[in-house]
């Protein structure tokens, strides 16, 4: 049997649902009116089906997780998810520099420093904090639009690439295992 690469993700996450629903109980209680070997024998026989079960789903999980792995290689999916997670990081850097401010004009900033160097020094000024320098952006008006296109180019480039990354995920195929199939089948996950 043959399933798309998306509906596989979807298997491997009912997989996981599966076996987080088993129980391992290792002990039993009994009271004084139950048949002690009765009820021990039940708890060990849904002991052992568990562990098969499980046995069973862990194959069929990696398995299939095996099958997703070359058919990714094979599709250039991972390629493109290193893509995809380099243009995030270029998204988050340039809209974190496009929020930067404006950077001082020259005229702004030579006044400024100006007015410090001529003020009089007095007593006073230690108290009150005076500054004895400025601080202003690097950054022109011209260099936050830029990074403001930059950082829109960037979500551009990632949603495309996302798009392309969903039609190759419902194209490809991978090809299960009779016994995964079986498995599956048992297990009413597909």
């Amino acid at each position: 049997m043959k399933i798309t690469l998306r509906k596989a993700n979807a298997v491997q996450a009912a997989i996981n649902e599966t076996l987080k629903g088993l129980s391992f109980e290792n002990q039993v209680r009994i009271n004084e009116f139950e048949d002690a070997e009765t009820k021990i024998t039940a708890a060990q026989t849904k002991h052992r089906e568990n562990v098969e079960r499980k046995l069973d789903l862990l194959y069929a999980l990696y398995s299939i997780r095996k099958s997703v792995s070359r058919a990714n290689y094979d599709a250039g999916i991972n390629d493109m998810l290193a893509d995809v997670a380099r243009l995030e990081k270029d998204v988050q850097f340039f809209s974190g520099l496009s929020k930067a401010e404006v950077r001082e004009t020259s005229v702004v900033l030579v006044g400024k420093l100006d007015k410090i160097r001529n003020r009089k020094e007095d007593s006073r000024a230690s108290i009150y904090g005076r500054e004895d320098d400025v601080t202003t952006s690097v950054f022109t008006a011209d260099d936050i639009t830029d990074f403001k296109k930059l950082a829109a180019d960037a979500k551009k480039r990632k949603q495309k690439l996302q798009d392309t990354l969903l039609e190759v995920n419902v194209r490809a195929e991978i090809e299960l295992a009779p016994e995964v199939e079986e498995t599956l089948k048992q297990e009413d996950l597909i």
